[in-house]
């Protein structure tokens, strides 16, 4: 019979090799999922952080834009509280000279008398009225901008980085997250300015634009065919007829401080070219019948700045309204506002603000896989510092897609349409070199 060797255990240590292999690639396997999971960790950190910067950006220029729409309204309603004033006393002072006309013909005596005490008492109301509303919402107006301006101290480069660390920490307080110097840190607080004295400009034509129609311009020119021209020989059917020629309107004063008001009415007959040439040729103010003016201004006084209505087309009647034009005290002046710094269209076309952010966290921080420190060095024995991880948040201005369909309608960035929105966008490679920088530094 064959003689059989007994087993020397050769299997048993090619299994021991085969279990001590897989051992080490479960292990290496354990460490890469750990290694990924905290890059991800710290991916969805810097992109949390980042688009949190970009939206509280984004919501503060949404504020101003409401804000400033706010303070172009209370504008408005001044200068319609400024246009009631003077057109109210406008036709108190017309039912007033028609009265002392009527008085002549008995019949029409009480009939002028109760026009006179009904637009008399209108009149009284739309002052009192108006001496209320400007100062409340003059004060109104400086306390928008007011709260724009605090609301942009408080958006310092100092904050922005507080909200970094807040969002960092509130995710995973071993991370550490800033915001890096491959844009300016400080762009945000250069990109609007605010726009006072002089340069309220802007805001002053686009507020006076915005004036309704009879708030802006109220005149005509009416011939009175039953006042035939006396003194000249017509040339034409104008001339042959006086004409009644009204004038109105309400502006800002030159220096956006003042909100006036005037409103005239005139006869006016045609005179003839010479002494010795009878013919029709020019038009003359022959008789003031109605006038109105009103000054919403800074400082006391109640005559009118400037014509910025034609007035001067009835020199009497301008002369008499400016005299008794009625004051209404507590208006502040135009107010100040918050508009981008920026001007030209090339540069608001896209205009836009980036917040990149760099977070890191120490390898000694990263969680274990055993109850030992995991060796993580490279292949060349040397042991990386940090993981990192780099996002960008873009503060940008968009309006809404329904819009763009044509390209001729699109508005530039501006602080007046509430259309500042916030995305996360790709780093550059600026962004990429310092983020590199800094992930070799110290350890935080």
């Amino acid at each position: 019979m064959r003689h059989v060797a007994a087993p020397r255990g050769a299997v048993l240590i090619l299994g021991l090799g085969m279990l001590s292999f897989i051992a080490v690639l479960l292990f290496l396997l354990a460490r890469s999922a750990v290694i990924s999971n905290e890059k991800t960790k710290a991916m969805s950190l810097s992109d949390a952080a980042a688009k949190s910067v970009a939206t509280w950006y984004a919501q503060i220029l949404n504020y101003d834009a409401y804000s400033n729409r706010a303070i172009a309204a209370n504008e408005i309603m001044i200068a319609q509280a400024v246009t009631l004033t003077a057109w109210t006393q406008y036709a108190k002072t017309l039912a007033q000279n028609i009265g002392t006309v009527a008085s002549a013909v008995p019949a029409a005596q009480a009939l002028a008398g109760w026009i006179q005490e009904s637009v008399h008492l209108g009149h009284e109301m739309a002052k009192v009225g108006a001496s209320i509303e400007t100062p409340l919402r003059s004060a109104y107006a400086q306390m928008l901008h007011g709260s724009q301006q605090v609301m942009h101290a408080a958006a310092t480069p100092f904050a922005a980085q507080a909200m970094v660390n807040e969002v960092v920490w509130s995710g995973d307080s071993r991370f550490f997250g800033q915001l890096i110097p491959s844009s300016s840190v400080s762009a945000f607080s250069t990109f609007s300015a605010n726009r006072s004295g002089a340069d309220r400009a802007p805001l002053a034509i686009m507020t006076e634009q915005s004036l309704d129609g009879f708030s802006r311009a109220r005149s005509f020119d009416q011939r009175l065919y039953l006042m035939p021209s006396l003194g000249c020989i017509p040339t034409s059917v104008d001339s042959a007829f006086s004409k009644l020629i009204r004038r109105g309107g309400t502006w800002l004063s030159s220096d956006l401080s003042n909100w006036e008001a005037g409103d005239t009415l005139s006869i006016h007959s045609w005179r003839r070219r010479g002494r010795f040439n009878w013919r029709c040729s020019g038009l003359r103010e022959a008789i003031p019948i109605a006038w109105g003016a009103a000054d919403a201004g800074v400082a006391d006084g109640s005559q009118l700045s400037r014509d910025g209505a034609g007035l001067a087309a009835n020199p009497s009647a301008l002369s008499l309204a400016s005299n008794q034009a009625i004051p209404l005290n507590g208006y502040t002046g135009l107010s100040s506002y918050r508009e981008l710094a920026l001007s030209a269209d090339d540069s608001r076309q896209n205009a836009s603000v980036r917040v990149p952010v760099l977070v890191r966290l120490p390898l000694s921080k990263v969680q274990k896989i055993t109850a030992g420190q995991a060796d993580l060095a490279g292949s060349s024995g040397r042991q990386p510092d940090k993981l990192w991880a780099l996002s960008v948040g873009e503060l940008f201005f968009q309006r809404p897609v329904d819009t763009f369909s044509n390209p001729a309608n699109r508005e530039f960035a501006n602080l007046f349409a509430p259309f500042w929105s916030s995305r996360l966008v790709a780093p550059s490679v600026a962004d990429q070199s310092v983020a590199m920088l800094l992930s070799q530094g110290a350890r935080p």
